[in-house]
């Protein structure tokens, strides 16, 4: 790591002040002085800003602005002095000039944001080692301080690790894309904090395979749930949205004026629930049980086209036989797939439309699979967990959007 930082601080410090001890018989080596300087010190990150490194880790500005009113007219001040934590070395003392501004009369110091973010001692690989951990799997504070110990040698405490983490005090979290194409998946996820029930409200974009939301919430009601949906959809495109069959969610969807995809998956899955119960039970002799399977195939088959056309001449040729279709399938098809067919066809109306919600399914099981979803404390470290797990999913697994067609 220290190679590569002093590669970084040799394309920001402009200046070096030199001692005597520096010069030798040997042609002076500017690599050897930087080593020398830093082979205390830790600097995890690219400094941004062009700095003068004088002796005894004092810094200033190569090019000082005023960062209120831009202004370039300023006056150099005294030191403060900082003393973070820039490795496993532990404390290191900094001095970093102070000015002022002699057009809006601000005082400014030197800064080492990229290094050290204001306020906090331990500098930032250290977070940022912590949110690498955390995205590649759920870690307890407990675990995640051992983790840094191991690693770096440091053990800053729980309360300064939840303060890395943190997402503030809101209760939902928003996707850190600028984009989204209005085609969504949503569902929610049943999880436990300190063993209460709680629920994953999840916004999904199934064309980027990305999230656009999350909130954890005590209740999955329709005032919830639109809430949820209005607010994540506030500037963001909407077109259709694909969900469940929770009655609720087609008066959500109607009010949010969005088209809506019945999961087709979810469909099937609650038809052959049915269909497997009287294939174990010994009251249907083998015949019916051959005739339940025939028909349900079918069922399956009237959305198994992308021609919504075919799909209707499929399911006229069922209702023409709807005498002989077993009592357990007919209930489907009058109280379920007649009144929802325009819901359950939208995808071949518009291809963009997801026709289940499997991308969002597939989400949930590498970010909270069932080994972790009850392991959680308070409601805020579950969405820290979730925060560090949306930007890696969408950095690794994101598509990036199509740029318009002339």
């Amino acid at each position: 790591m220290l190679d590569s930082v002093l590669s970084a601080l040799k394309n920001t410090i402009r200046f070096i002040q030199l001692k005597l001890t520096d010069f030798g018989d040997e042609p002076l080596n500017v690599d050897k002085v930087l080593t020398e300087r830093f082979i205390k010190r830790d600097t995890p990150r690219h400094v941004t800003n062009e700095l003068v490194l004088l002796s005894d880790h004092h810094f200033e500005l190569l090019y000082p602005v005023c960062p209120i009113c831009g202004a370039d007219r300023v006056t150099k001040q005294e030191y403060r002095s900082r003393t973070p934590i820039l490795g496993a070395c532990g404390l290191q003392k900094l001095y970093l000039r102070r000015y002022q501004c002699t057009v809006c009369g601000k005082k400014f110091t030197t800064p080492l944001h990229a290094v050290v973010e204001p306020y906090h001692r331990y500098a930032s690989t250290f977070k940022d080692a912590a949110e690498r951990v955390l995205q590649t799997g759920y870690r307890p504070l407990r675990k995640l301080k051992e983790d840094l110990v191991t690693a770096f040698g440091i053990a800053p405490s729980h309360q300064a690790i939840m303060n890395w983490l943190a997402v503030g005090e809101e209760k939902r979290i928003q996707g850190a894309s600028s984009q989204y194409s209005g085609y969504y998946c949503y569902d929610e996820q049943h999880i436990a904090v300190a063993a209460q029930e709680r629920y994953r409200l999840t916004l999904f974009d199934s064309i980027l395979n990305i999230p656009v939301a999350e909130e954890i919430a005590v209740d999955c009601g329709y005032k919830t749930v639109y809430d949820f949906l209005n607010g994540s959809l506030q500037g963001r495109p909407l077109v259709a949205i694909t969900t469940d069959h929770k009655r609720e969610y087609k008066g959500i969807l109607d009010e949010l004026g969005a088209a809506h995809q019945l999961c087709l998956f979810h469909l099937f899955k609650m038809i052959g629930d049915v269909v497997y119960a009287a294939l174990q039970s010994k009251r249907y002799s083998y015949r019916d049980k051959i005739k339940l399977c025939l028909y349900f195939t079918a069922i399956k088959n009237v959305f198994r086209t992308g021609d919504l056309q075919v799909a209707q001449e499929r399911l006229e040729r069922l209702l023409d036989e709807y005498g002989n279709i077993p009592r357990g399938l007919r209930g489907f098809i009058t109280g379920k797939i007649l009144p929802d067919f325009e819901r359950l066809t939208l995808f071949m109306r518009d291809g963009l439309v997801s026709k289940t919600t499997n991308p969002l399914e597939n989400y949930y099981r590498q970010t909270d699979p069932e080994s972790t979803k009850k392991k959680y404390r308070t409601s805020r470290g579950v969405l820290s967990y979730l925060a560090q797990k949306m930007a890696y999913w969408s950095v690794k697994f994101g598509r990036l959007p199509q740029p318009p067609t002339s």
